[in-house]
């Protein structure tokens, strides 16, 4: 599918000239600030570009192809070869049997001769199957293997999406670590200037302590959010099936979290068709209709033929013999009405199974929409408006309008709107995942 990127549009703001004074004036170094502020997208790029070139990258796609050659994927391919070996012994025969026997044997009598006193058998017997049992045998084992395929689908879609979610909540986490470190590197820059004020006697210190203390709040912030991104990236490595490399801190996760897949609208028929859950559980009937047909093939009598050579005495002869057990009180009723009862179990299933496949589309259909409304109408107007609010805080504090608590809060509302707005972007991606999910569609 084709990739677009939604665009966030946001204001574009003419730095103002600095006011003309003797000395420094803050807004000199609170531009440095307002440069990544303005421009937190830009900042993102930047930043990941940068980790991009120490480091190596990492995209959705990369990510899930590695998880679907892990250990637990190869697993599921295992469980098929070994149903495919229960289908190549379903559809062998019986093998015949040899019988040796010897009658009338007296070794404790003086005149005991084996050749000519004895009776001998050497013949073997061959089990005839009758009602279809092979057939029916072949039968339950190819609807087991179809099973086992359709379990591997469903296994490999499941793998899929959490690796895709695993990826999301590890790029919002580097993505908010990455605007931390942008707003730490900012603030001490005003640190430095709010120093060399009151070093110089030009303004009092409550200023400076202020910023400091904002400064050790975001060293707390970033610590936290490097703590994050580290976990994050250790459970996508889980579920892509490996252990974290030691690079990991380097690693770029390198698909946009603002760039979006077009997510087609499928009919319910075509969804019930393409879902792999709704495959085992139409394979689970199959497996228990074929063996409703095995237990009635298995409730006909087999025959036994036996030929071959009988000596008796000192006379050479051939044997035949033929055996039939008579089926007057086990016909195999129970095992019968057992395998009805696993049909209705399972169709059942299948029909719950219908039911909530309807409903899990309903539900990602309404919140895929919803928050795709979000990321198109509010989450602009909102990142808009907190960087106009911080455009005019900075203006106003640099004519000496409001102090500098007024500036640095709306710089910290400037800062959560753009983590809501990486979150949002997060949960967009989320409920597209479950979209194509529900639609039966791998990531």
């Amino acid at each position: 599918m084709s990739r677009e990127t939604v665009a966030i549009p946001a204001p574009t703001h003419s730095t103002l000239p600095p006011r003309s004074s003797a000395g420094p004036h803050p807004a000199n170094r609170l531009n440095l600030r307002l440069t990544f502020l303005r421009r937190p997208a830009s900042v993102l790029v930047l930043a990941f570009a940068a980790i991009s070139a120490r480091g190596q990258n990492l995209s959705l796609h990369d990510a899930i192809q590695q998880a679907q050659a892990s250990p637990q994927a190869r697993e599921a391919q295992d469980r098929i070869d070994a149903v495919h070996g229960l289908v190549i012994q379903a559809g062998l025969r019986p093998n015949p049997r040899l019988f040796l026997q010897s009658e009338d044997l007296r070794p404790w009598a003086d005149n005991f001769d084996f050749p000519t006193a004895t009776e001998d058998y050497g013949y073997l017997s061959q089990t005839i199957e009758l009602g279809g049992k092979r057939s029916s045998r072949l039968g339950v084992a190819r609807a087991n293997l179809r099973q086992a395929e359709a379990e591997r689908a469903l296994l490999l879609q499941e793998i899929a999406g959490r690796v895709a979610a695993a990826y999301w909540s590890a790029v919002v986490s580097q993505g908010i670590a990455t605007l931390l470190e942008a707003d730490m590197a900012a603030v001490d820059a005003i640190v430095r200037y709010n120093q060399a004020r009151v070093d110089a006697g030009a303004t009092r210190g409550v200023d400076l302590l202020r910023v400091q203390i904002e400064r050790d709040r975001l060293h707390l912030a970033f610590a936290a959010a490097r703590r994050d991104t580290l976990l994050t990236r250790i459970d996508l490595f889980r579920q892509m099936g490996r252990s974290a490399p030691t690079s990991a801190s380097t690693l770029h996760l390198s698909d946009s979290i603002d760039a979006i897949t077009p997510i087609p609208r499928t009919s319910i028929d075509a969804v019930l068709a393409a879902r792999a859950d709704v495959a085992v559980a139409r394979e689970a009937v199959a497996v228990a209709t074929a063996e409703v047909k095995l237990q009635h093939a298995v409730g006909v009598p087999d025959l036994d033929l036996l030929g071959g050579y009988k000596r008796n005495i000192t006379t050479n002869t051939l044997y035949t013999g033929l055996q039939i057990p008579l089926p007057f009180s086990n016909r195999n009723q129970g095992e019968i009405e057992r395998a009805r009862a696993s049909v209705h179990i399972a169709e059942d299933r299948l029909h719950i199974l219908d039911l909530t496949v309807r409903a899990d589309v309903d539900a990602a259909e309404g919140a895929f929409a919803q928050q795709q409304q979000v990321i198109q109408t509010v989450l602009p107007d909102m990142r808009a408006r907190a960087k106009q609010n911080l455009a005019i805080m900075d203006d106003a504090y640099r004519t000496g309008g409001v102090d500098l608590l007024r500036f640095l809060d709306a710089e910290r509302t400037e800062f959560d709107i753009e983590v809501s707005a990486l979150r949002s972007l997060a949960d967009f991606q989320q409920a597209g995942l479950r979209l194509q999910l529900a639609y039966g569609a791998r990531p």
